[in-house]
């Protein structure tokens, strides 16, 4: 067997820098890097029973000594995917360092180290990405041989599909080289990061990919170590992961609790593996994935050309997806566990119940980013006018001071989302694919964050600024245009009325006997 190694790591991490440039929108400000974190993010798709065994493994102090299983596996193959989302099958992991069974004769295209990963060369994170020429030969047989002589370990088996992702931030630390939205105070302790970039990214490649057979290889090469029972026909089928492991940040939850929210009710505790349980699954033993997305930012962000023009990581990734409808067994699973009913809109564009609209306004006037204190309270005003005549219904969104399931609660039966540009429209994901999205920002400034979101999920999406509505053509010449406009603490300016005469269009648009 022939051993070919070299650096990298399936993640998302930031090499060090003596200094740099790292906006959340662009480059407009420089922070120095002191150290490395990263978060390490895994998905795999659901199945019935547990998924984790212990199988016999070789010992041995090398990395280069795989478990006998890895020949009966099969090689690692290519799922489908796109740089910083690529999705692989039969991948082997020990001691931070993940390994690439390459079968030259299979004709199977490798991807370059570059279009996989963003390599660590600090204490923490993934380490090394190790290609090895897998080969049916007679070498094989006897190295399997030589390898089941040596004794056992404990390996980990995840089935099924895997999604694993890696996130440097941390507020001190700086972007690679190239200049890209990865790094300052923005990760995936943000609704917005973690659900809107990195799950529903990864949800729409998920959902262009052939989804694995039942009839998974590690049966037929399993003997005694495996039955049946332990993968079950239809885990695929409901179109999501099953486990999400963060491996590496232990502030990926410091904002709000929201992203542990959504982690906790879609895949459950037992299924949330955090970075201690990690590092004890990792630690001494293999573990074995039998399809992994492998999400990494700052790739995306180097290959994919949307995500260059747009500085998102995950627009590429949601032109994967065949229609909005990849979201909706995540947005099920959460209202589920919520116990929320999940409803579905007649067609784009109408009310979800055919009667009344509902509006919701998220309100920001106790943060920075906010209307003058008279104009929020004509807005408020004008909307609750609207519900009286019996014409919308109006939902007041003040986040910050809604328990979790109210704030779901809210959002699942929108019909209208409108607030100031920020991170509480990120729960436009919970609203019925079909909807509408009015996002607030002030003249001469615009950001790219959540119109691809809505697009994605199906909204449509309309951009107002004071008096008029922003008009598509002039998105990308304005990107983030001057973006300091929605961060410097200043009002937000805004004509109500016509905002309202606009709302007033839209709410009569959606009813059926307009229909």
């Amino acid at each position: 067997m022939r051993l070919c190694g070299f650096v990298g790591a399936f993640s998302i991490f930031l090499p060090t820098r003596p200094q740099q440039h790292c906006t959340s929108n662009g480059p407009h400000f420089s922070i120095a890097l002191q150290r490395f974190v990263e978060l390490h993010l895994i998905f795999k798709k659901k199945t019935k029973m547990g998924a984790v065994m212990a199988l016999p493994t070789a010992a041995g102090g090398t990395h280069h000594i795989l478990p006998a299983q890895a020949f009966e596996l099969g090689p690692t193959t290519v799922a489908g995917g796109i740089p910083g989302f690529n999705v692989l099958n039969n991948v082997w992991y020990r001691d931070r360092t993940f390994f690439y069974l390459e079968n030259e004769d299979a004709g199977e295209p490798v991807l370059s180290p570059d279009h996989l990963l963003t390599y660590s060369g600090s204490g923490s994170g993934t380490k090394g990405f190790e290609r090895i020429q897998w080969e049916q030969s007679a070498a094989t047989q006897h190295r399997r041989a030589e390898e089941r002589s040596l004794g056992t370990k404990d390996t980990t088996i995840l089935h099924g599909t895997t999604r694993e992702s890696y996130r440097s931030c941390q507020q001190e630390q700086l972007c690679p080289t190239f200049s890209v939205t990865i790094c300052g105070i923005y990760c995936y302790k943000w609704l917005y990061h973690m659900v809107a970039e990195a799950l529903l990214g990864s949800l729409a490649v998920l959902s262009s990919v052939e989804p694995l057979p039942n009839d998974f290889a590690l049966r037929a090469a399993a003997g005694d170590w495996a039955s049946s029972t332990d993968r079950l026909a239809g885990g695929e089928s409901e179109g999501l992961p099953d486990r999400l492991i963060v491996a590496w940040d232990q502030l990926w939850d410091a904002r709000y609790g929201l992203p542990r929210t959504v982690a906790e009710s879609v895949f459950g505790d037992d299924n949330l593996i955090e970075p201690d349980e990690w590092r004890d699954m990792s630690g001494d033993g293999w573990v074995y994935f039998e399809r992994i997305l492998l999400l990494d930012r700052s790739v995306s962000h180097r290959f994919n050309p949307l995500s260059q023009q747009w500085l998102k990581m995950a627009l590429d990734a949601y032109q994967l997806a065949p229609s909005p409808d990849f979201f909706t067994p995540l947005r099920r699973a959460l209202l589920s566990f919520y116990n929320i009913p999940s409803l579905t809109r007649p067609s784009p564009g109408m009310s979800v119940n055919f009667k009344r609209p509902k509006i919701v306004y998220v309100e920001r006037q106790s943060t920075k980013r906010r209307f003058e204190a008279q104009v929020h309270e004509d807005l408020v005003k004008r909307l609750e006018r609207l519900e009286k005549m019996g014409e919308a219904k109006v939902g007041l969104a003040v986040l910050e001071g809604m328990e979790k399931r109210e704030q779901f609660k809210l959002f699942a039966d929108a019909d209208i989302i409108l607030g100031i540009h920020g991170n509480g429209l990120t729960h436009e994901l919970w609203m019925p694919s079909g909807g509408i999205m009015i996002e607030i920002l002030p003249p001469g400034d615009f950001h790219y964050d959540y119109a691809p979101v809505s697009i994605a999920l199906g909204h449509e999406h309309l951009i107002w600024q004071n008096d008029r509505l922003f008009p598509r053509d002039m998105w990308l010449p304005q990107n983030t245009g001057n973006g300091s406009l929605i961060h410097d603490g200043s009002s937000i300016p805004l004509d109500v009325d016509s905002l309202i005469t606009m709302v007033e269009a839209l709410v009569k648009s959606m009813t059926f006997s307009y229909h």
